[in-house]
């Protein structure tokens, strides 16, 4: 009976943990300081078209930072494609940004999954631009300004879900 007793607690324990660390993931996203300047950036898409936050300037952008493995972004991925044919954002500039694997496995993953990168793709070659944004988990969402200031970061899946978005992505309806 006593070991039961200790299991019981000792689940009770890490569910209880398990709650926290969500919680503080969602408070994490929410506490970003608002409109703090995006860090300078250069890349080439996988089409060889070339991105920099000076050449995204006047031009809202979603920038998505994804790796193959990561199953929430196979989730989370797709839905942004939809989105993005679907509404066809003119003054939103969407671009995925493959990280933290090699190349070629972004590449493949990439060219099979053509109905879902529906917007520019890029890969993060030495995984500096994710590590100049701080991203530290996948995917992470960096909504920029028409200034090129960060707005919002979102880590983690509902990025359609998260109110600050669905704002931001309103106003630019008007």
């Amino acid at each position: 009976m006593r070991r039961k007793t200790q299991l019981i607690v000792l689940s009770l324990v890490v569910a209880g943990l398990s709650v926290l660390f969500l919680v503080g993931q969602t408070v994490e996203a929410a506490a970003e300081p608002a409109a703090s300047a995006a860090p300078r950036f250069d890349l080439v898409t996988l089409a060889g078209e070339a991105y920099s936050k000076e050449s995204l300037k006047g031009r809202s952008a979603l920038l998505v930072f994804w790796a193959p493995w990561c199953p929430v972004c196979r989730k989370e991925l797709p839905i942004l494609g939809q989105f993005y044919q679907q509404e066809r954002p003119v003054s939103l500039q969407v671009v995925a940004i493959g990280f933290s694997d090699m190349r070629g496995n972004v590449e493949a993953y990439v060219k099979s999954h053509p109905e879902t990168f529906v917007f520019p793709t890029a890969f993060d070659e030495d995984n500096w631009i994710s590590q100049a944004f701080k991203v530290t988990a996948t995917p992470t969402f960096v909504l920029l300004d028409s200034n090129g200031n960060i707005q919002l970061v979102h880590r983690g899946g509902g990025i359609n879900q998260n109110p600050k978005y669905r704002e931001f992505l309103a106003g630019l309806k008007r």
